[in-house]
């Protein structure tokens, strides 16, 4: 089983977000693929499987922990190690992911060694607001203060695939974390899977693995429930480049890039090659 090592939201290698991308030629045991991706140690991993009858890629991602429905960065970088492999030299293409249900395209753009990848999310889901009651709550399980929390802007749970919790830090991002254990069970609360903080100025971000042991270095999935998030509440125009940014407390610091058109979301990143090799299985 061919597998390639890239990094996504980065210019170059050895920055942004590092990703394995495996290329089975049939279908694997859940266990398994969990058991790959944990020795792998990406944040996530993603299994693409040969294309099926309507041109589609059939994939599934995994972090170290669990299968998941939706993620940016492994649809990213999986759409540029496609390109690269079954491109045919072409300099752009689309490429289409089945993932969950659901059928994502992706235009990928070779720019010598560097893959540019936008990425449609479609429709997001606004699925509620936090009550300002639990402003105070929000703020001790990410290790802040009150005052640190933006009242000025919802906490809002967001998905274009996955449901994010954005919260706005008005300062002090810099020292958020994830404070004390039960985290998963306390975002259930407000009907979200993860936790994206941001800084409603400079839209810097950061999020974290439930357990908080490990930062994700760029969140395409968080990024584009943003976007949508921004658009919403009056922050940014339709149709405007929204710049994010994201890594630098994991001295990996990233860019990217999103849009809101016609009510829909996407994404854009660049995706670097840096290694690739042969799973013995």
């Amino acid at each position: 089983m061919k597998y390639f090592h890239v990094d996504v939201f980065a210019s170059a290698p050895l920055g942004g977000n590092g990703l394995c991308v495996l290329l089975p030629e049939k279908p694997l045991e859940s266990g398994l693929m969990l058991k790959i991706a944990r020795e792998f140690n990406q944040f996530e991993s993603v299994f693409i499987f040969p294309q099926n009858g309507g041109g589609v890629y059939p994939a599934r991602i995994f972090t170290t922990e669990e299968e998941l429905p939706f993620a940016g960065h492994p649809v990213l970088g999986g759409a540029a190690v496609l390109h690269r492999v079954f491109g045919k030299g072409r300099e752009q293409t689309e490429i289409a992911i089945g993932l969950a249900g659901r059928i994502l395209r992706i235009e990928s753009v070779r720019e010598k060694d560097i893959y540019a990848e936008t990425m449609n999310q479609g429709a997001p889901l606004f699925l509620g607001a936090a009550d300002r009651s639990r402003i105070a709550d929000l703020a001790q399980a990410l290790g802040l203060g009150k005052e640190n929390i933006d009242e000025n802007l919802p906490a809002e749970v967001v998905s274009t695939g996955l449901p994010y919790l954005l919260v706005p830090v008005r300062e002090g991002i810099g020292r958020a974390r994830i404070a004390g254990e039960g985290f998963t069970d306390f975002l259930a609360e407000f009907g979200a899977r993860f936790v994206y903080v941001f800084d409603p100025q400079t839209l810097e971000c950061r999020t974290w693995d439930n357990t908080g042991r490990v930062e994700d270095v760029a969140t395409g999935s968080a990024a584009g429930s943003l976007c949508a998030y921004l658009v919403r509440h009056g922050l940014k125009k339709e149709g405007e480049i929204i710049r994010i940014s994201q890594g630098r407390y994991d001295g990996r610091p990233c860019q990217i890039e999103g849009r809101v058109m016609n009510g829909e979301t996407s994404i854009r990143g660049k995706v670097t090659h840096f290694a690739s090799g042969t799973v013995h299985m």
